[in-house]
């Protein structure tokens, strides 16, 4: 019986030692649909990360609906959530979202996308002046002179917007020697692939096949120019660019048709954002603490975390498998 009550009282211990290291945080990811892959795979390694300190993570794709977003957010505030990562669908009308949430008393982190005129937590992103150097440099160094198409992001997008700030800023020297003439420039709705295909085939249409480079501001816009040009015969006579390092953007660089993807290191992003995460809720740090930048969002200055990007072209795509990413199988496929 005293051996029975020992072998109890030692259960009794381990129940308790598991108990008081499980946490009862919960966290809502708002992604803005399940086709955008990159937003997919950090959000998978975030929630992989949260699960090492025993915090829940509650998932919704928006299917790039801003009004489904919106509603999904609510529903996670419904069910308790103690933290919400949106990356917005909508930097606009997402914010009564976030203006709600903080009044419950729910932390708010941005990811990705600015969140704009409300105040919140956290901002987690890359660094668009670095994303913008990696295309213009990678372009300039292709193409030093010629004719050059710009296809920023969406406008109402923070990230689309400054990128292509920098961008012109960067273009503007060579552009006023006379080496680079921009033939064309214009912000896409939604970062979307026929969006660009459609812009793209307006531009042959009106100048010709004159075009040398196009900076596409990511891997959609990019593969939706790489469309165009395939029904001319001529895609990789034309340097074109993207962003996410999706995987049909990196077989399209193996294949000689595009030529440059800025890579966000997605298991980095996912991981560091966890533990952000379980920084804020488990031991209460202060997010102007953990951050390495601030951004204006309209109305306030938000805490930053900003994260480096890589360029990524056909002689170092051997990266992203060293990293993992991907096997040469996978994008040879």
């Amino acid at each position: 019986m005293k051996i029975y009550k020992t072998i109890l009282f030692a259960f009794s211990l381990i129940f308790l030692w598991s108990c008081s290291d499980t946490s009862d945080y919960s966290v809502g990811y708002l992604n803005p649909a399940q086709n955008r892959e990159r937003f997919v795979k950090e959000g998978n390694f975030m929630a992989e990360k949260l699960r090492e300190y025993g915090i829940e993570t509650l998932i919704k794709h928006a299917e790039d609906n801003d009004i489904t977003q919106l509603e999904q957010g609510y529903e996670l505030l419904a069910e308790g959530v103690d933290l919400l990562v949106i990356a917005a669908v909508n930097g606009n009308t997402i914010a009564p979202l976030v203006r709600d949430a903080r009044s419950q008393g729910v932390k708010v982190i941005a990811y990705n996308r600015l969140i704009n005129n409300s105040d919140y937590d956290m901002f987690v992103t890359g660094d668009n002046e670095e994303i913008a150097r990696i295309f213009c440099e990678g372009a300039l160094k292709a193409v030093p002179s010629g004719n050059y198409v710009v296809f920023a992001g969406d406008r109402f997008d923070k990230n689309g917007f400054e990128v292509k700030e920098h961008i012109d800023t960067m273009l503007k020297p060579h552009v006023e020697a006379g080496e680079i003439n921009v033939i064309y420039e214009t912000y896409i709705e939604g970062w979307n692939r026929e969006r660009a295909a459609f812009e793209f085939q307006e531009v042959l249409d009106s100048h010709g096949l004159v075009v040398d480079a196009v900076i596409s501001c990511n891997d959609p816009m990019g593969l939706g120019t790489v469309d165009v040009l395939n029904q001319y015969g001529i895609a990789g006579n034309v340097f074109v660019t993207g962003q996410d390092a999706i995987l049909e953007a990196v077989r399209s660089i193996e294949d000689g048709e595009m030529n440059l993807t800025v890579y966000h290191p997605h298991r980095e992003l996912g991981y560091k954002t966890g533990d952000l995460i379980a920084k804020i809720l488990r031991e209460n740090e202060d997010p102007e603490e953990l951050a390495n930048a601030e951004t204006f969002n309209g109305t306030e200055s938000i805490p930053t975390f900003r994260v480096k990007s890589m360029g990524i072209n056909r002689e170092n795509l051997g990266t992203l498998v060293d990293l993992g990413e991907y096997s040469w199988e996978e994008i040879r496929n």
